[in-house]
């Protein structure tokens, strides 16, 4: 199957539609999805706080100077815990995405959807999105998480320089290579698949047509560097230049600021449901499943 630049241009015009066009209900639901995470990490750290304070609180100085020094001199430790944690923190936001996958899901096949349908994903697939978010973690992010913490530990906590170099590149192409494998897995999932079966298929659908998975993939990092990257630019052209006054780039600074503040609340708003209504319209075209976008959007301005 070849793609072309038209084929991905479609896609993504096509989602930022619908998008636009459910605006108000994304906007709900990820409000609506910031208070019930915020709600359940509460009732995940309240407990292990109260664990950590009946622990710590007979101790006198000298026991958690002990603590600290042992900390210390057990990286690998520590570091292990904060990749554990890291999963479970990370699993939970990804349940959130799921749920609004699911919105999405509904949107791309019936042309229609609501705030609620989000919570009803959340509700009736928490545990699946949230494996599906465990396995997402350890795939994606852990293993350059690892090389990083590991090239620090020998070479004293420091990471400069050429390793610093390889690290980073290492970093962008294993986390492209594997968000494009795994990008199929949360489409899968809402539309009934199970973990296991989601990650088979995303894997078969990214490596039969290569072009359109990877195509769209670049086309949203493309969009990343566009928004985003006048910031990341000036901000390491800065890098050893040393004490700058402000005022002397007062201008630029205040209008990269606000190209910035713009599209972050476009990100916010329109952007990140149009990822992921790409990624649903992207499945549903490689599998065969039902599509009812066409016929919703031609109606809805762009702008």
């Amino acid at each position: 199957m070849s793609t072309s630049f038209n084929t991905v241009y479609d896609d993504m015009k096509t989602s930022l539609k619908l998008a636009w066009k459910s605006m108000l209900s994304y906007f709900l639901a990820n409000l609506g999805m910031i208070i019930v995470v915020s709600i359940l990490a509460g009732l995940i750290a309240i407990p292990i706080l109260g664990v950590a304070f009946v622990a710590l609180a007979p101790l006198n100085a000298a026991s958690l100077t002990a603590l600290a020094d042992w900390a210390v001199a057990n990286p690998l430790v520590v570091g292990s815990l904060g990749i554990l944690a890291l999963v479970l923190v990370v699993s939970l936001f990804m349940v959130v995405s799921g749920s609004i996958y699911g919105m999405s899901y509904d949107l791309v096949t019936t042309g229609e959807t609501k705030a609620e349908a989000a919570f009803s994903y959340l509700r009736h697939k928490f545990l699946t999105y949230a494996g599906t978010g465990a396995i997402l973690t350890i795939v994606v992010i852990v293993p350059p998480v690892i090389a990083w913490g590991l090239t620090a530990y020998a070479m004293g906590m420091t990471v400069a320089g050429l390793a610093s170099q390889l690290l980073t590149i290492f970093t962008f192409v294993w986390v492209f290579i594997t968000a494009g494998l795994t990008s199929m897995v949360f489409p899968a999932v809402s539309s009934g698949k199970g973990v296991q079966e989601a990650f088979k298929e995303s894997y078969s659908l990214a490596t039969r047509y290569f072009d359109r998975v990877f195509g769209v993939l670049v086309a949203i990092v493309l969009l990343l560097v566009i928004t985003f990257g006048p910031i990341v630019v000036w901000g390491i052209s800065l890098v050893g230049i040393g004490t700058v006054p402000v005022l002397a780039f007062g201008p630029v600074l205040a209008a990269l600021m606000i190209w910035t503040v713009v599209f972050a609340f476009l990100w916010v708003l329109l952007f990140l449901p149009m990822v992921r209504i790409t990624w649903v319209k992207v499945y549903q075209d490689l599998t065969g499943g039902q599509v009812a976008t066409q016929r919703v959007v031609d109606q809805v301005p762009i702008v």
